[in-house]
């Protein structure tokens, strides 16, 4: 049996608050934008981070492989198709790993350039984790003017 002041009191009212309503769609939401703008190409396991510039007389790209020695990066030039591949191996460790954040395993760049290069003048260098590849321009085909004797 209700009092008398229960009774005047009346049913508790709650107000509505949407966001709390909104709060799963949101988190699903964040969770599926940050897979897409961290996906990395298919079959690599991260992206290195990249510059890619241009000047009158060559292309330079610059990608940030720290930890990934010289002989486990190739580069292939293929007219104007640049493809760079590497893998970070996980070091050996005698203790107990308790906490890493450092990705380990493959990855490929691939670019295509905006203008032909000269194959045989490409040139590369890695040092201080940062790989950087020069590739020289093509010389332009001058047209040939054919004196009529």
């Amino acid at each position: 049996m209700t009092t008398a002041v229960e009774r005047a009191k009346g049913p508790e009212v709650t107000s509505w608050q949407p966001w709390t309503d909104l709060f799963p769609w949101n988190t699903r939401l964040t969770q599926a934008l940050d897979a897409l703008w961290h996906a990395t190409p298919h079959g690599a396991d991260f992206a290195p981070s990249d510059v890619f510039e241009e000047t009158d007389d060559a292309f330079t790209i610059e990608l940030d492989v720290p930890g990934i020695p010289k002989k486990d990066i190739t580069i292939d030039v293929a007219g104007r198709r640049v493809t760079i591949n590497g893998v970070r191996k996980e070091t050996e460790r005698s203790g107990v790993m308790r906490r890493s954040t450092r990705i380990t395993g493959e990855f490929q760049y691939d670019l295509t350039l905006p203008a032909p290069v000269d194959e045989t003048k490409v040139s590369a260098t890695l040092a201080e984790g940062v790989l950087t590849v020069r590739l020289p321009k093509a010389q332009e085909e001058k047209p040939l003017r054919v004196t009529i004797t």
